[in-house]
């Protein structure tokens, strides 16, 4: 068996880690002439350390990362309540921690497994066009050369050309708030090892991810996260910002013939939660092992169904911290404050944060 991959962030990269470990044939193109330096996504849950960890990568992952025991909620500039994800019952995927580690470094970390693994990663090469057959499916790059294989894995973003090559919707729409990100260095930030997060009037939010070191992330979903922080943080050096809106949409299905789609190419939804790239790596992996034991066939509709519960989660978590009106705000904290004081409603929440 031989699979194509379009696409070299975490997803294209997982699905090409797990399929070259089995001892599949696994070639994986990537647009882009050069790794991108930005940090991106952050967050890896449990689950996704767990799925990573035959491959050697979960190993390399917390070498470099940081551990997240828990998260400090701010009422507006005061520390109002904490949660420690110890608390979360039952314990599932083997931890109690979310993870962090820039995309940018977790990526490398995955081409790395991927060429120790014997997968090749040909960047600058962009996948322009897409036929396909009863045999296998025949590729287009933008150096003009082809590529065949008996599947292709279209891991190329929200704006999938492979998507589009073979005719799947991507029906959903896009929220008119627009969101920012800082990744800054903060040497008196005293939650090293929490995610802060700020309920703000008017259904602002701001939050602070630790990077590693001095260097964390602000997040917020008004136009400037470093104008919006309500903590103080003092900054002592910028590496990375922008700006990014929200869209809610998924693939009307996951496949087509031998093409088959994983990460943002099959959905797309907002920050709130950190689910992205892990549901990124958990599409890839059970792509994956089912190419190898040849149930490829319930991929679509056993993602789309795990998929859909998690983005539904992360949507409806974004609408809580995000309620405009006076009365909800006090609601969600005076919520929030109980659930982290009475311990089942603790394990509860603690379980949601941690694994969806």
């Amino acid at each position: 068996m031989k699979v194509l991959i379009c696409g070299a962030g975490p997803t294209g990269l997982t699905a090409g880690v797990e399929l070259a470990r089995r001892g599949v044939e696994v070639t994986v193109f990537e647009k882009r002439t050069a790794p991108s330096p930005l940090s991106r996504a952050v967050g890896i849950n449990p689950e996704s350390l767990q799925r990573l960890e035959p491959s050697g990568v979960t190993a390399a992952l917390l070498a470099e990362g940081v551990s997240y025991r828990g998260l400090v909620l701010y009422r507006g500039d005061r520390v109002w309540t904490t949660l420690d994800f110890d608390a979360a019952r039952p314990e599932r995927f083997g931890r109690r921690h979310m993870f962090g580690l820039p995309q940018d470094r977790t990526e490398a970390i995955l081409a790395a497994a991927l060429e120790r693994h014997g997968g090749t990663l040909r960047r600058g090469c962009e996948v322009t066009g897409v036929a396909q057959d009863e045999g296998g499916v025949r590729v287009t790059l933008s150096d003009g050369s082809e590529a065949r294989g008996g599947w292709l894995v279209g891991a190329d973003g929200t704006h999938s050309r492979v998507r589009e090559a073979v005719a799947i919707g991507y029906p959903g729409h896009r929220l008119p708030d627009v969101w920012s990100i800082a990744d800054i260095d903060a040497p008196g930030w005293p939650h090293r090892d929490r995610v802060a997060l700020a309920l703000l009037p008017e259904g602002r939010l701001a939050a602070v991810v630790p990077l590693g070191g001095a260097r964390v992330r602000m997040i917020s979903n008004t136009e400037d996260a470093l104008a919006a922080e309500p903590f103080g943080v003092t900054v002592a050096a910028r590496h990375d910002s922008g700006q990014f809106r929200v869209a809610l949409r998924m693939a009307e299905r996951f496949r087509a013939g031998r093409v088959l789609l994983a990460g943002d190419a099959a959905h797309s939804h907002s920050p709130a939660g950190g689910r992205g790239m892990n549901l990124g790596i958990a599409d890839a992996c059970e792509l994956a092992e089912r190419l190898v034991v040849g149930e490829i066939d319930g991929y679509g509709a056993a993602r789309r169904r795990a998929d859909a519960r998690i983005i539904a989660g992360a949507e409806r978590m974004r609408r809580v911290v995000t309620a405009r009106s006076h009365a909800a705000r006090l609601a969600t904290l005076g919520l929030l404050r109980l659930a982290t004081t009475l311990p089942p409603l603790r394990a509860r929440l603690a379980s949601n944060f941690l694994y969806g």
